[in-house]
């Protein structure tokens, strides 16, 4: 039973760790006119070399898209760019690292409250020391057995 309650447990770490990595994000992609409405922040611009870039605050005018690249403002034709995306929250996923990280934690206070070689935690007593008070702790599985 230990060796299945270890499985669940490494399990559940593993599964915990791969939803925090997916993160709460994710890229979607954005369309030039989404760019000249309302604020975006950072885009992921891949130009059509293949050569992608962080613009912050990108606007578009006409044709052209302009941002901050590296601390300099820029501007480039749209027919240069091949995809443009940004990161946005992913409710989803944010939920499911939420539930993971919860039944993970759960699974492992379960585990922990149920070792076999921690004993029942109980208190006894030596019988030359009984009326002195002297606490020692109990051999595992015999409440009543000082060890």
């Amino acid at each position: 039973m230990n060796r299945r309650k270890g499985a669940v447990l490494r399990l559940s770490i593993l599964i915990a760790v791969d939803m925090l990595a997916a993160a709460c994000h994710t890229m979607k992609p954005v369309s030039p006119w989404q760019l000249t409405a309302s604020w975006v922040g950072p885009l992921w611009v891949t130009k059509t070399d293949n050569s992608t870039f962080i613009m912050h605050v990108p606007r578009v005018n006409g044709d052209t898209l302009g941002g901050w690249v590296e601390g300099e403002y820029r501007e480039m034709p749209l027919s240069e760019t091949a995809k443009l995306v940004q990161r946005a929250p992913n409710r989803g996923r944010t939920v499911a690292v939420g539930v993971t990280t919860g039944v993970t934690m759960l699974l492992g206070f379960v585990y922990m409250a149920n070792r076999s070689y921690v004993g029942d935690g109980q208190t006894c007593y030596r019988a030359s020391n009984i009326n002195e008070g002297q606490a020692v702790p109990c051999c595992a599985g015999k409440s009543t057995i000082a060890c």
